[in-house]
């Protein structure tokens, strides 16, 4: 009796490590999803913010003041 009891509770053990295993394995492998998808959009809006940069170089350096009457507008 105290055989089987033994091996069940050693299974019962196995069965818990086992299961323990794959949710942190599924657990690892969602962390490293949701990083590679974060550094994607960084990336993205790197790229997109650099874009708009550039567009401003080529109107100009200076920036225009004007007075609408209301007060003074200057867009950089």
């Amino acid at each position: 009796m105290d055989q089987i009891r033994s091996i069940i509770v050693g299974l019962v053990g196995l069965a818990v490590a086992a299961l323990a295993v794959v949710v942190f394995a599924t657990v690892g492998v969602a962390m490293i999803g949701l990083t590679l998808t974060l550094a994607g959009v960084g990336l993205i809006a790197a790229r997109l913010r650099n874009r708009s940069a550039q567009r401003e170089s080529k109107r100009g350096g200076d920036p225009r003041i004007w007075n609408d009457g209301r007060g003074t507008i200057i867009d950089m």
